[in-house]
């Protein structure tokens, strides 16, 4: 699995740029050859995947219209079990892609990279979403507050990236869709002005995208 380190901010969660729309729907025929492979992702579509922002890697795969009714709430229930096990959780994409937030602060000690031991409290909630290979995508993005330089920063998400990486890469059934970004300070929640601001800015969103097998099954009534 590629990381998808990429320091490209700005994600909008209520709006697509026109250039990843054009993107999405160039590659909009992938899907359905994935799906064959039982959710493998071909070399050369991941080599394309590589290349992408988080913008436009969230686009991807598109739902065809007339499967989105079946995606949205097959994505809305699990939306609802997550905020169930007490994940702060909202949708994007109109309800297709789920986002849940872990603060740092349940998985990490500060400026450490390292998992706590209890973090796969917090982590093994998601281990469902690698069971059947390519049915979601999974997507990492790791921010920081604004304490210490930018290098420092982005090293220091880059490096909880991995780490998450690593617990699902020994915890899952296969991690060919796990994506990681690491986006450093980027992209505050509040204004890093106290310490609660500044917790809550140290965050772990976890988006789970429906993927081509999900799309398949949705076309055949399953």
């Amino acid at each position: 699995m590629p990381y998808m380190f990429n320091r490209n901010t700005g994600l909008n969660r209520t709006g697509v740029i026109a250039g990843a729309l054009m993107l999405a729907v160039s590659l909009s025929g992938a899907p359905a050859a994935v799906a064959q492979d039982a959710g493998a992702t071909p070399v050369a579509l991941q080599e394309e995947l590589a290349e992408l922002t988080m913008e436009e890697t969230l686009l991807l795969p598109q739902v065809p219209q007339k499967q989105k009714p079946y995606i949205k709430e097959y994505m809305l229930r699990e939306a609802r079990a997550l905020q169930k096990l007490g994940y702060t959780v909202e949708t994007m994409r109109q309800g297709e892609v789920v986002v849940a937030t872990v603060p740092c602060g349940r998985l990490f000690l500060p400026n450490d990279t390292t998992l706590m031991p209890s973090a796969g409290n917090e982590l093994k909630h998601f281990l469902p979403y690698f069971r059947t290979p390519g049915k979601f995508k999974v997507i990492l993005a790791v921010h920081s507050d604004d304490t210490g330089s930018e290098p420092y920063l982005y090293s220091l998400t880059e490096k909880r990236v991995l780490a998450l990486y690593d617990y699902f890469d020994a915890h899952a059934a296969q991690t060919e869709n796990l994506m990681g970004y690491p986006l450093g300070p980027s992209e505050p929640l509040k204004p890093n002005t106290s310490i609660a601001s500044r917790g809550a800015n140290r965050r772990v969103e976890i988006f789970i995208v429906p993927g081509p097998v999900l799309v398949s099954e949705a076309k055949s009534g399953r």
